[in-house]
């Protein structure tokens, strides 16, 4: 009994550690502004895509405003080779309906070509720590998922992530 004893706490501590040790999968569901729902993980299977790029964006960062269209031509050079691509658009201060059809209106004139989603109460945004508990955003912030929904790096600009993809 006492070596069953010692096996049952052997792989109750193996199982344990194993499950703090594995990757946390960061995918996730949210509107698009059109109205429809997105999943990253129905996006990736459905594309047949090696890695999702996640860019937080609020049309208060200039950053995030001027990456745009460098992100639109990347995601049209690169859709068939690997790459999808989702903007999820976070609320700035002040009410969440204003800034959601303030976004809306924002991209119906730009027309990009990639994904975009509205993180209205910033839960996706906070999870990946772009939004402080707080609600202070932080931005630009950039991950790139595998397919497993593991964030594979973390950029802080358009040009600090294009740096890291070039090496995938």
């Amino acid at each position: 009994m006492n070596n069953l004893l010692k096996k049952v706490l052997f792989l109750s501590i193996f199982f344990f550690v194993s499950s703090c040790l594995m990757a946390e999968d960061y995918h996730f569901e949210l509107y698009s502004m059109s109205g429809k729902l997105l999943s990253t993980r129905e996006i990736m299977k459905s594309s047949n895509a090696k890695y999702l790029i996640v860019d937080f964006f609020s049309l208060i960062c200039e950053p995030c405003k001027k990456s745009l269209p460098k992100w639109d031509k990347f995601y049209a050079e690169n859709k068939g080779k690997g790459f999808e691509f989702l903007l999820v658009s976070l609320p700035a201060q002040g009410d969440r309906r204003k800034v959601e059809k303030d976004l809306k209106k924002y991209f119906r004139n730009q027309q990009f070509g990639f994904y975009n989603a509205f993180d209205k109460y910033s839960v996706v945004g906070k999870n990946f720590g772009a939004v402080e508990k707080s609600g202070e955003v932080k931005l630009p912030m950039i991950f790139v998922l595998n397919k497993s929904g593991e964030i594979l790096f973390r950029a802080e600009s358009y040009d600090e992530a294009m740096s890291q993809i070039k090496n995938l």
